[in-house]
């Protein structure tokens, strides 16, 4: 019997994708990674470790987790525990198409919880629109796509009524290590733009270079050098979206030092140059 068993379908280039992931054994994402859409993780069955930006947390059956574009994540397994999920990833454009939709506000879905726990009522709802979304991406009728597209409004105002009627969830108990390390995960949020290395953030914290780089991976499931460089390109891309800045501008801003260094790093991360990803963001 195989470990691992995923269903993947894409729509309307990669606007929309949404997977079905049966996993029998301990998995970790290989790639630390952001994207420039959304994502809606709702856990089936099992347990998964998450580190979104600076913060650590458990989801189990029920939870829906919301990924918002450029948030700088991670999953993984808890110990041997099996976990059956369903992950749809969207970006903003794909549901504006919906029938003239430009005002249906994304801007809630900020204002919630990474985590939200479903009722066993809600979970009813979630569970069937989305198995009827990978039914309609698997089937392809006529007019799938709008199916999928009302479907997702379905769920999105589920999620939007769950957050009028709900208050967030009491933060989870995390002992004084893990609390240090995501610490030092917002420091580097904080302070992208300035000189970071291992040696300056373990003076800042009054720590050794060895613990400070064993533990955050440990913690965090990130090398701090690979986490720092996210963060930058993460605040890179912003700003070749937003602004008309120089990419030698945007490099310095976001803490780069030489600009032969930025496009390396940029391009080892995105799959293509800062030039190029302009091009295509506007």
């Amino acid at each position: 019997m195989d470990d691992l068993t995923i269903e993947s379908y894409d729509l309307q280039d990669e606007t929309f994708r949404i997977r079905y992931v049966n996993e029998k054994s301990y998995t970790e994402m290989r790639n630390t990674h952001f994207h420039d859409g959304f994502e809606l993780y709702y856990l089936l069955r099992g347990e998964k470790l998450f580190f979104v930006n600076d913060q650590l947390f458990h989801a189990g059956k029920g939870d829906l987790v919301i990924i918002h574009p450029y948030d700088v994540h991670k999953t993984s397994s808890v110990k041997e525990t099996e976990a059956e999920r369903i992950v749809v990833h969207f970006k903003e454009e794909f549901i504006e198409r919906q029938i003239g939709m430009e005002s249906f506000n994304l801007a809630y879905l900020r204002e919630l919880p990474y985590k939200i726990h479903c009722t066993v009522q809600e979970q009813m709802q979630v569970e069937r629109i989305l198995n009827e979304m990978l039914k309609e991406c698997e089937m392809k009728e006529e007019q799938h796509g709008l199916y999928i597209k009302s479907s997702l409004s379905m769920l999105l105002i589920a999620i939007h009524r769950h957050g009028l009627n709900v208050n967030v969830a009491q933060e989870e108990m995390i002992n004084l290590v893990d609390r240090n390390m995501l610490n030092i995960a917002s420091y580097i949020n904080t302070n992208y733009s300035t000189k970071l290395s291992l040696n300056s953030m373990a003076n800042e914290f009054y720590i050794s270079a060895s613990y400070l780089s064993r533990t955050f991976k440990n913690v965090t499931g990130f090398n701090i050098s690979r986490y720092i460089q996210l963060v930058r390109i993460r605040e890179a891309q912003k700003l070749l979206k937003e602004t008309n800045l120089r990419i030698i501008d945007i490099a310095e801003l976001v803490g780069f030092t030489q600009i032969a260094h930025f496009n390396k790093v940029f391009k080892k991360i995105t799959n293509t140059s800062p030039l190029k990803y302009r091009k295509n963001g506007k």
